[in-house]
């Protein structure tokens, strides 16, 4: 008789319950590398913005823009740059992990703080994109959910809404 080589059936099977479980615990870890790519993403818009509303702020010596907009305006009798495109080519999206309802969007909602140690949060809609204060210059991320890092802490959450202000 000739000897056969190859594998048995039990190998294969077990080859293919060792390859499924591998595979199985990578895409978990994949997805969760995602939504932290997309926070990443999030964090880098957000200093790009602060950075150019900072050059703004010292381009018109002490004034920050009123809108982060394409529209040239008036404030205290001077003629103020537009923001969009002199100081950034078009306003980033504010990426978040794929369950935040209003995961992706570029809106900038302005609110008008009268007093610059109000803090901005406390107008935070929920809506997605961004919100920001023309007289303080602060700018955040609009929504009050927990970033993926904070979903199974007991403390230290971190909120989006609070990026850049952590304590």
């Amino acid at each position: 008789m000739k000897k056969q080589n190859g594998f048995t059936l039990i190998e294969l099977i077990i080859v293919c319950a060792i390859i499924g479980l591998l595979s199985a615990i990578c895409i978990v870890r994949f997805v969760e590398l995602i939504d932290k790519a997309r926070e990443m993403v999030a964090k880098a818009n957000l200093c790009s913005l602060r950075a150019a509303i900072a050059i703004y702020y010292g381009d018109t010596k002490g004034l920050c823009p009123v809108s982060l907009d394409n529209i040239r305006r008036v404030k205290g009798g001077e003629t103020l740059p537009e923001f969009v495109p002199r100081y950034m080519q078009k306003i980033p999206m504010a990426s978040l992990r794929r369950n935040v309802i209003h995961n992706r969007s570029n809106n900038v909602s302005v609110v008008n703080t009268s007093n610059i140690d109000t803090e901005i949060t406390t107008e935070v809609a929920d809506i997605g994109g961004w919100i920001y204060s023309s007289v303080s210059g602060d700018i955040r991320i609009n929504c009050t959910c927990k970033d993926s890092a904070s979903l199974n802490k007991m403390n230290g959450v971190i909120y989006y809404s609070n990026y850049g202000h952590e304590e």
